[in-house]
């Protein structure tokens, strides 16, 4: 269920804001973060390369570029994107869509972050990269 969320609420945004128009924050820093998302996405997923996948499964251990400075760098990017998005237009229905989208991606993390530890390299990479989608957070 959460996989389902964490791909389709930012869908689901664009179509609630063309029933009922939102408020305007600050399009330009929206706009910029919503391309420095597009741009983590776009890096994580080449260094993924191969080991790409829609379900959580143990097809490897990605080390490098972002995934040297937090352990789940495309998710940061969902997370950058939807706040750009939402300084762009927001109500609060596409905030709450965003909440829950964002519970969708914790459950998520702690889903592969279970699978991933039965890799043999995990535990040191854990020790390597201790934060999982914000530096200095969590």
């Amino acid at each position: 269920m959460a996989v389902g969320i964490a791909y389709t609420y930012p869908y689901a945004q664009v179509i609630y804001l063309r029933w009922s128009p939102g408020h305007v924050a600050w399009p330009a820093a929206g706009l910029a973060l919503v391309t420095l998302a597009a741009g983590l996405s776009l890096v994580s997923l080449l260094a993924m390369g191969r080991l790409f996948g829609i379900r959580p499964a143990l097809r490897g251990l990605v080390t490098s570029g972002p995934y040297r400075l937090v352990r789940h760098p495309m998710y940061l990017s969902y997370v950058l994107a939807d706040i750009g998005y939402n300084l762009q237009e927001w109500n609060c229905v596409t905030l709450l869509l965003v909440l829950i989208g964002w519970a969708s991606l914790v459950y998520r993390i702690q889903a592969e972050e279970r699978v991933l530890s039965r890799h043999p390299e995990w535990s040191a990479y854990v020790a390597l990269v201790r934060y999982r989608l914000f530096p200095g957070l969590w």
